[in-house]
C-alpha cells in the first residue's frame, strides 16, 4: 500500500494516457463512420451520372433519326402533323 501511495503519479498517468487513447479510438471511428457515408454518396452519384451519360448518349445517337426528331418536337414544343388534331385540356 505504501509503494502505490508513493508512486500515486505512475496510476495518474496511466489513468490520463488511456483515457487520451479511448478518446483518438472513438474519434477514429467516428471519422471513419462519416467517410465511409461519403464513399456511399459519392458511388450513388457516379452511377447516376453514368446513367445519364448513356441516355445523352442514346439520345445522341437518335438525334440524326427522323422519327425521333419528330417525336421531340410533339413532346417538348407541342408541335402536331399536318393531319392531326391538337387538343388542349383546361
Amino acid at each position: 500500500m505504501k509503494t502505490l501511495l508513493r508512486n500515486w503519479w505512475v496510476i495518474a498517468f496511466i489513468s490520463m494516457v488511456w483515457a487520451v487513447y479511448v478518446q483518438a479510438i472513438h474519434k477514429k471511428n467516428r471519422d471513419l463512420a462519416i467517410l465511409k457515408e461519403k464513399v456511399e454518396r459519392l458511388t450513388l452519384a457516379k452511377e447516376r451520372a453514368l446513367e445519364e451519360k448513356e441516355e445523352l448518349l442514346l439520345r445522341m445517337e437518335a438525334g440524326e433519326d427522323p422519327e425521333w426528331l419528330e417525336l421531340v418536337l410533339k413532346e417538348k414544343l407541342g408541335v402536331v402533323a399536318e393531319k392531326e388534331r391538337k387538343v388542349v385540356f383546361e
